[in-house]
């Protein structure tokens, strides 16, 4: 099996994942309050985003791992909203900018990693506020421009500080399953591809059932 096809396995794999968790994740969430679910949805998805890029390495993947998720909510959800799906996508696409700025720098203190999760989760608040307002024309976020604020300040904070934590747990699950990725990418590659796509279906459908009972 070529490197690209591996890596296109890996893509399907993890945005699989990440797709399934949080269908799991708002189920289980469901009718919580006093905490804002969206904070513990960005723990999950900088979880799987900073394993799955230790492991898959190269830039553009998280973001790859983005449109996956966000196709896997889009086709999953009994009906479309815009506004989840393209939380999804934006946060693939701030992580993997985050992610390729920092590995330029060469960071290496947990403390730099730690960081670069609370700024850019931060950074994908604003950025969903301002998109679902000024691009998407949300009628939500339209009727509480004034609050984007409080929205970025609140949720975004709490989000923010799992983040911290998040990267860091992330980056060692990673680099812990690191060995054992590389020695299942050496088995046949049917065995191989096979393996990937059921995994990965069973994580579809997760989303699926949770999203719809």
């Amino acid at each position: 099996m070529t490197d690209k096809k591996k890596l296109i396995l890996g893509i399907i794999l993890f945005g699989s994942i990440w797709g399934g968790l949080e269908a799991l994740g708002i189920r289980a969430m469901s009718g919580m309050e006093g905490f804002p679910s969206s904070a513990i949805l960005a723990f999950v998805a900088i979880l799987v985003l900073s394993a799955s890029r230790i492991l898959l390495k190269q830039p553009g993947t998280t973001l790859a791992c983005g449109i996956v998720a966000a196709s896997f909510k889009a086709l999953c959800l009994p009906s479309i909203f815009f506004c989840q799906v393209s939380a999804v996508f934006i946060t693939g696409a701030v992580m993997d900018l985050a992610f390729t700025l920092a590995e330029r720098r060469n960071l290496s203190r947990w403390f730099s990693w730690g960081l670069v999760g609370l700024v850019a989760s931060y950074t994908n608040y604003v950025v969903f506020a301002l998109v679902n307002t000024y691009v998407l024309g949300n009628v939500f976020w339209l009727e509480r421009v004034h609050r984007i604020g409080d929205y970025v300040l609140g949720s975004g904070s709490y989000a923010a500080f799992l983040s911290f934590a998040g990267i860091l747990l992330g980056r060692e699950l990673g680099r812990r399953t690191e060995p054992l990725f590389s020695q299942m990418e050496q088995v046949k590659a049917l065995a191989y591809g096979s393996g990937v796509i059921l995994a990965s279906l069973g994580f579809w459908l997760l989303g699926m059932l949770a999203y719809r009972f």
